[in-house]
């Protein structure tokens, strides 16, 4: 699913126009961004949580030339989805 079928699903579901669904999933995505960047946990009861996780630095490899480079420290985003959630895939609703 692309954002415009999740933005057209939201706002049948929730009864309101296109641009005001629109709007709240772009607020959506700019409030996790801003969370997630600033380092706090995100937690969506019913959906999961974000955070960031701290991968270490390590050494890798040039597939191609075979050198051994140094890859360093970084950050990744994470998201564990609740309990209820995961749900959905062993029990999910049969579609209408």
């Amino acid at each position: 699913m692309k954002k415009e079928e999740l933005l057209i699903k939201i706002a049948e579901k929730s009864k309101v126009k296109s641009p005001v669904a629109k709007r709240v999933i772009k607020a959506l995505i700019e409030s996790l961004g801003e969370s997630i960047q600033s380092g706090e946990k995100v937690t969506l009861t019913g959906l999961g949580t974000f955070r960031i996780k701290i991968r270490k630095a390590k050494p890798a490899r040039n597939l191609q030339t075979g050198e051994t480079v140094h890859l360093p420290e970084g950050k990744k985003i994470s998201f564990k989805p609740s309990v209820g959630f995961k749900d959905l895939l062993k029990n999910p609703s049969p579609t209408p």
